[in-house]
Parts: C-alpha cells; sequence; structure tokens
C-alpha cells in the first residue's frame, strides 16, 4: 500500500471514530436530561393526602359502576350493608393504598372558578376515606386530560385548586360490587389428568368421553371411548381428546354475582334449565358447571358450580372452548386399527366372491422386522403387495360423520373384510353412501363414519388383483 493510501485509510478511521464518540456522547446526554426531568417530576409531585393506609378504617366511593361503603374490622374489610359477603380483600387493600398514596403530578390552577370544564362539577369517582380519629378526607375526580397523563382531581373543599392526578387511583375503584367479591376456585386439573368429559347441551348434540383402561371396549387403543354424539362407543383418540383438555386447564371465575342461594336469580340467568352442563372428572376431581346466559355486553356467562351456592361470571371465550366440540376431531383417526405383525388371515369379499390370504411371518436375523409369506388357496401371492394394500385398509381414516338423514344408495354391503389376528378378529364391512364420494363403513357392527370411496376402490382392486 502506498503511502498516500495509508494516510488515507488512517484519517478514515480517525473520522469513525470520532463520529462514534459523538453520538454516545449525544446518546449519554439524552439519556441524562431524561432522568433529570424524571426526577424533578417526581419530585415536584404533591401528596395530597397526609395519611397512612393502616390508619384507614373506612372508605366510602362513588363511581360509574357502584357505590359502595367499606368497614374495617381489626385486620378485616367488610362490605356495611352486608358483613356476610365474601369481600377481595387485597382489591380493597389496594384502593386504599392507592387512595392515602395519590399525589398531584401537576398544580392546573389555583383558582378555579368553573369545575364543569374539568368534569369536577359531578365527578366520574368520589372516593371518601375515614381514618381512626374519625377525621374525612374526600378526593374528587373528573374527566381525563385531552393531552393525557393523568385525571383532573380536587381535594376536600378546596375546590378552587384542581391538581391532575394519575390514572391510576380511578382505575382501582373501577369495580362493581361482583368484582370485589371473592370467587371460589374451580379445581385445577392438567389436561392428561383428565379421565371423564360430558357436555350436554340444551340445544345440539351432546358430548361425552370416558377412559377405562380395564372395561373400554378399546382398551387395546388407548382406552377411551367416545359415547356421544355417537349411538354407539367408537374409539377415542389420545391426541385429540389431549387437546380439546387444554380448554379445561386454568378456567375460573372473573367476578361474582352473589355468594349465596337465589332461586330468583337462577330464573332471571337461566341456571335453572342451563344452556350447558359440562362434568369433567380426574382420578381425584370431580367438577360440574352449570353455564345459563350471557350477560348484556356478552363478555361472559353466568355460571354455577355444583356444590356451590353462588353465582358467578366466567369469561366467554373460556366457555366457547370448553363446550365448542367437533367430536371427529377427537375421535381415533384409524377405523381398524389392525397390526401387521399379530395378523393371520384376511378373508375379502368384493362383487361375489370370496378371497382368503393367510399370512405367515419369520423375524430377521439381529433385526425386530418380519418377513412375510402371503397364500391365497395354497399360492404364494407378492408379500410387498400384500403390505401395501393391507396399509392402505388398516390406515383407513373416518372420512366424516353418518347424516341420518341422507339418501343412502342402497344397503347392500360392497365389500367385506374378516381380519383374525392373534387375539382378536375384526369385521370390517363397507356399504353404500351417496354413491358418489364417500361409503359407509361398519366395524365390527359399529357404523359411525363414511369413508373416502376412490380410497376404498382403489384398495378393493389391490386386494383382488393380488397374485
Amino acid at each position: 500500500m502506498s503511502r498516500k493510501k495509508r494516510q488515507t485509510v488512517t484519517l478514515l478511521v480517525l473520522c469513525l471514530v470520532l463520529i462514534a464518540a459523538g453520538v454516545g456522547y449525544y446518546v449519554l446526554i439524552r439519556h441524562q436530561a431524561a432522568q433529570e426531568k424524571a426526577e424533578k417530576a417526581k419530585e415536584s409531585a404533591k401528596e395530597l393526602f397526609q395519611l397512612s393506609s393502616d390508619d384507614i378504617n373506612k372508605v366510602e366511593y362513588q363511581g360509574e359502576k357502584s357505590s359502595l361503603t367499606f368497614d374495617k374490622d381489626g385486620t378485616t374489610w367488610k362490605l356495611s350493608s352486608d358483613k356476610n359477603y365474601p369481600v377481595n380483600q387485597d382489591r380493597i387493600t389496594d384502593m386504599i393504598d392507592e387512595t392515602t398514596g395519590v399525589a398531584a403530578t401537576k398544580t392546573v390552577t389555583t383558582s378555579c372558578d368553573d369545575l364543569t370544564q374539568y368534569n369536577l362539577d359531578k365527578p366520574d369517582l368520589t372516593v371518601t376515606v375515614t381514618d381512626t380519629s374519625g377525621q374525612k378526607t374526600t378526593i374528587y375526580v373528573g374527566m381525563e386530560s385531552v393531552s393525557g397523563g393523568g385525571r383532573y382531581a380536587y381535594c376536600g373543599g378546596d375546590e378552587k385548586k384542581v391538581y391532575l392526578i394519575s390514572t391510576s387511583l380511578y382505575s382501582s375503584f373501577d369495580y362493581s360490587l361482583g368484582d370485589l367479591m371473592t370467587v371460589p376456585d374451580i379445581p385445577s386439573v392438567q389436561a392428561d389428568e383428565i379421565r371423564y368429559l360430558k357436555v350436554e347441551k340444551q340445544k345440539g348434540k351432546n358430548f361425552e368421553a370416558e377412559y377405562d383402561e380395564k372395561d373400554s371396549p378399546y382398551k387395546d387403543i388407548y382406552g377411551w371411548s367416545i359415547k356421544q354424539p355417537y349411538t354407539q362407543p367408537v374409539a377415542g383418540d389420545k391426541d385429540g381428546l389431549q387437546n380439546l383438555f387444554g380448554s379445561y386447564t386454568n378456567i375460573g371465575f372473573n367476578a361474582g354475582v352473589s355468594y349465596k342461594k337465589d332461586t330468583a336469580l337462577e330464573k332471571k340467568y337461566g341456571l335453572d334449565q342451563p344452556q350447558y352442563t359440562v362434568t369433567f372428572r380426574t382420578a381425584k376431581k370431580n367438577v360440574t358447571l352449570y353455564i345459563g346466559k350471557e350477560n348484556n355486553d356478552k363478555s361472559s356467562y353466568y355460571v354455577k358450580m355444583k356444590g356451590k351456592d353462588g353465582i358467578y361470571l366466567m369469561e366467554a371465550s373460556s366457555v366457547s372452548k370448553m363446550i365448542t366440540i367437533n367430536p371427529l376431531d377427537c375421535v381415533y383417526q384409524r377405523l381398524y386399527a389392525g397390526e401387521q405383525e399379530k395378523l393371520n388371515q384376511v378373508e375379502f369379499s368384493y362383487q361375489g366372491k370370496k378371497y382368503t390370504f393367510d399370512v405367515s411371518k419369520t423375524k430377521k436375523k439381529s433385526e425386530t422386522e418380519y418377513t412375510y409369506t402371503v397364500t391365497s388357496d395354497g399360492k404364494k401371492v407378492d408379500a410387498d403387495k400384500f403390505t401395501t394394500a393391507y396399509g392402505v385398509i388398516s390406515y383407513l381414516a373416518p372420512g366424516g360423520n353418518i347424516d341420518p338423514k341422507a339418501s343412502v344408495k342402497g344397503n347392500e354391503p360392497v365389500a367385506q373384510f374378516t381380519f383374525h389376528e392373534d387375539k382378536k378378529d375384526t369385521k370390517m364391512i363397507v356399504y353404500p353412501y351417496d354413491g358418489q364420494n364417500f361409503y359407509r363403513v361398519s366395524v365390527n357392527g359399529v357404523m359411525q363414519f363414511t369413508v373416502d370411496k376412490n380410497a376404498v376402490d382403489k384398495v378393493l382392486k389391490q386386494f383382488v388383483s393380488l397374485k
């Protein structure tokens, strides 16, 4: 590199270093300025109450959602009009702390002669706290500042001094009585703990699934039986059910309506004849929820829990997840759950002819796989082609639910399979359905689903052509 080029590179590097230093200095100055501004704002904030939360024994407030009074009994806050009301102690404590800690972030005016411009003639919130000496202190909270940054307020009877305070005070009192109720916990469950689920609907089809590893007709699959909406139990799919059960974990009530038995309210909110009754069980827990009407803004449903007298609200989104079920998503996705390793014989009838395929197997040395030998009428057939055809029929998935109102194109069987395995026999019969896209399939006498007609026609031809 020439001397001139070295000088140019050196100059360029020095320029970049200076630029970086300048940017760093600028960022540092801005950061310090922001910190100083925040500290000055904090220093200029004026505490409006000289009170300690521990000294308060009564709080009254009038807000947009309710007008309530609470008294302190020892260390417990109670609703003045109903001493047995299950008050949410944490929320009341937060409300008191927010009130006694309120500070003015800005003095708007010290000579106000028109409260209407701040909505303080008819405050959005009025809070009065009484301390142990009987002294009352009131704060009036008006509209939110157009420019943001808080709400207008004044204290006591000094209407001339209007301040700007944080919106957090208003938010802390933005509760109805039901929001301040301590609601019962719904027993917490994990998806893999659930062993039974039933969703009963006033309108529409019910859903019911049960796990029984000993007596289920499908204990050799997953042990799950889907009992409703089907007329005969069908095998349940573990993964599909686990996905559904996820809707029943971490559910809870978001507010209360009544903590005691109230027949009139139950009728008013549709709990005397629930829209939905949801029951789910684990080995140790049994939960039943009665779900009535939606509230006015459709954000929640009125709900009762078996064993509890009260009426509570549950978010509509949670309810929707629990009751919106596509049964087909929960059905085992194989109509015949065959295992070729256990297969001994396949009997097959199609178009007036009967076929028998005998299967034998030998394990490959040092391997877990088998070599299959397939014969029909004493003659060997192509084992690979048989395995391919058998794989299709044994993984045949439900295509849809049979519509009881559908116009069925005949009831004579299209084809019939009998699979003989080591410890069980499975009979699969294919029936006509719509004549175009689907067949009906019966497996061991259970006929609930349709299957793709083209897929079945192809596999039937594969079995016929085996040589």
